[in-house]
């Protein structure tokens, strides 16, 4: 309720500045059509601006302009009202009664506009009419008539048509109707049926009414004839006004009428006045429009070039968090496509984990990442819970103790945090660690991070998510981060690099500490550099590094951004037998052999549940005395269960 009283306020000062310039300098000019339009304009683009918010950041410390300084005035009341509306409780004494008031309000207006259009049904079913071109003429002895509403005109039979007179006022009306007047009239009544609040718009509907009897009295008198014009309105009776949203031939006042017909048009003062409305509209444009904040200072990051995978979480059939038909997967995914469009570094390559609304299973997420080599990943998520408006606020997690990029994630982590903090209007935790483990973390063969932005269940969030400006500032907040954490000690660090044909390398936290390679082979095989990461250090032999020609003459092309070639020991006849301890399978509750699983699909799995020591033996006695691994299936893959069922059971 407080910010829509703010924009309220904001319509009323736009409008009110534009009205100004109108009294000042364009009211009772002869030129009625720029007139028209602009106060037309005038409505428009005090509803509109408000709304259009041009984000323009400007650093946190230098000089400030004059014009820097007004905007940054304007913009600011926007930040204090959000935020104090953020944080005010119920208001059932105060912003309650007001909405009721005004809806209150509201809706009589809305009757009185309906009741004037249903008094014109009636008279339309119920005097007949004739066809003149385009123009249904209808003669009435009704009260309020002549008037006209769109191609229609109401005459009063009282009037002589035939009569000079009559063909004036006839004339009258059918200026009206080519000019289109009763479009202008049916907008500004719509407008004051919402925003009667604002005086700005009554005083626009009364002169806008005014200039189109100006237009009309033009287009109607033969050869100006002033004094025929004024004994024919003095002369005829006045039969009353009942429709507000009609244009009436008898309307009020008229003297300024009467004033329009003797005044000289001044071409050098029309232009001048018109000219001078450029600079007040761009004052306006300005000052309701763009929106100034604060840009932390970042040095700009010129290290080495690294890759940033970011992931937006979700996505296809997997929605997500969900609140008010608003989606989680759809604003992970604008965030997302934000972060790529905001980057503007040249050492800094951003790509997506998905760029569309669709399926994406998480371990081809992590593939992606391995492919692309990525230095980075980064996944954008939103909170929720069953308990509404209980937490709010970001939270950043991080992978848990056993991973090898452990330390590099906190890092990233703090990084991003550190970004948030000085520029987010939710609250900000610190690096989180959940019980269970989160796949797009553990999975990575690079330093990690998920970041919940917020929770959609909680109402402040979900505004505050909702809005466009508030995700760009989200994604430009991340890139802070990315550029923060590059330019520290975990990108620019020299890690060891292993010579040529040097012996395996064990870093303190007995992980393999390995160079940027195009190619990773395990015992002559081609493997992926997660798989090498996984690698107990204790089971390697040795580490080969192949480069340059050595490498392109003995794995062609694909080995020219080097090779690294892993041995490992072999293993002992106890961890053999260690190794044939194999799992029950358990297939949608069928016993299956290992192999069964190759013919499996990730994305066909509906869950996943591990059984081990007692409760393993309990369901399934000896055979589950090496655990047992109980998968189930979604409904859908008819023919991959027709596979698994002719495959031989143990």
């Amino acid at each position: 309720m407080i910010t829509v009283a703010w924009y309220g306020l904001k319509v009323v000062i736009c409008s009110g500045l534009l009205c100004s310039y109108y009294y000042l300098a364009l009211r009772n000019k002869l030129f009625h059509q720029w007139n028209r339009f602009y106060l037309l304009a005038c409505a428009a683009a005090s509803l509109a601006l408000p709304l259009v918010s041009i984000d323009v950041f400007q650093p946190a410390s230098g000089g400030k302009s004059a014009v820097i300084k007004l905007l940054q005035t304007i913009s600011g009341g926007d930040a204090v009202i959000f935020d104090y509306s953020r944080k005010a409780g119920p208001l059932w004494d105060t912003s309650h009664i007001v909405a009721g008031f005004y809806w209150l309000v509201t809706m009589i207006l809305a009757a009185i506009f309906f009741i004037a259009l249903y008094r014109i049904y009636l008279l339309k079913i119920r005097y007949p009419h004739c066809r003149m071109k385009n123009i249904r003429f209808f003669s009435t002895d009704a009260p309020g008539t002549p008037f006209s509403f769109f191609h229609s005109i109401f005459w009063n039979s009282a009037i002589d048509l035939h009569s000079r007179q009559g063909q004036q006022i006839f004339n009258h009306e059918i200026a009206h109707v080519h000019q289109h007047h009763s479009y202008d009239k049916i907008a500004m009544n719509v407008v004051l049926i919402f925003c009667w609040f604002n005086p700005f718009f009554w005083l626009t509907r009364k002169e806008l009414n005014m200039i189109h009897e100006f237009i009309a009295d033009r287009d109607a008198l033969e050869d100006h004839d002033i004094s025929a014009f004024a004994a024919m309105i003095l002369n005829t009776v006045y039969p009353g006004q009942q429709f507000s949203i009609t244009n009436h031939f008898f309307h009020s006042p008229l003297k300024r009428r009467f004033i329009m017909f003797t005044k000289n048009k001044n071409p050098k003062v029309s232009y001048a006045s018109r000219l001078f409305v450029l600079p007040l509209a761009a004052l306006v444009f300005f000052a309701f429009t763009l929106k100034m904040k604060t840009a932390p200072i970042l040095s700009p990051y010129t290290g080495k070039k690294i890759t940033v995978v970011i992931d937006a979480g979700h996505g296809g059939t997997d929605h997500g968090a969900m609140a008010n038909n608003v989606n989680e997967k759809d604003l992970n995914l604008v965030i997302a496509k934000d972060i790529l469009a905001l980057n503007k570094n040249k050492d800094i390559t951003i790509l997506l984990s998905r760029d569309n609304d669709a399926d994406v299973p998480l371990q081809e997420r992590t593939t992606f990442a391995a492919e692309k080599r990525a230095d980075i990943f980064i996944s954008i998520h939103l909170d929720a819970e069953s308990n509404k408006n209980v937490h709010s606020g970001l939270s950043v997690f991080i992978p848990k103790n056993d991973n090898p990029y452990l330390k590099q994630s906190q890092l990233l982590g703090s990084s991003i945090i550190e970004s948030f903090a000085g520029n987010y209007s939710l609250p900000v935790e610190s690096s989180l660690q959940q019980q269970g483990s989160i796949w797009v973390l553990k999975g990575n063969a690079c330093p990690a991070v998920l970041l919940e932005a917020g929770y959609l269940t909680t109402e402040k969030d979900f505004h505050f998510l909702n809005d466009p400006q508030n995700q760009k500032i989200i994604a430009q907040n991340v890139l802070n981060g990315i550029v923060k954490y590059a330019g520290g000690e975990a990108i620019s660090q020299d890690t060891s690099v292993p010579k040529p044909n040097s012996n395996v390398l064990v870093s303190s936290r007995d992980t393999l500490s390995l160079p940027n390679a195009s190619l990773y082979v395990i015992d002559g095989k081609l493997v992926s550099r997660r798989d090498v990461i996984g690698l107990d250090p204790a089971a390697i032999q040795s580490v080969n590094v192949l480069k340059g020609e050595t490498a392109v003459s003995k794995y062609g092309e694909k080995g020219r951004d080097g090779v690294i070639e892993i041995a490992r020991k072999i293993p002992s006849k106890n961890d053999r037998q260690a190794l044939n301890r194999q799992p029950l399978y358990i297939i949608d509750g069928k016993e299956s052999p290992a192999n069964s699983l190759s013919q499996i699909s990730p994305a066909d799995i509906e869950s996943i549940n591990v059984l081990k020591d007692e409760r393993s033996t309990q369901k399934y006695g000896d055979r589950g005395k090496n655990g047992v691994i109980e998968i189930q299936l979604k409904a859908n893959p008819v023919i991959l269960k027709d596979t698994l069922k002719a495959l031989p059971s143990h």
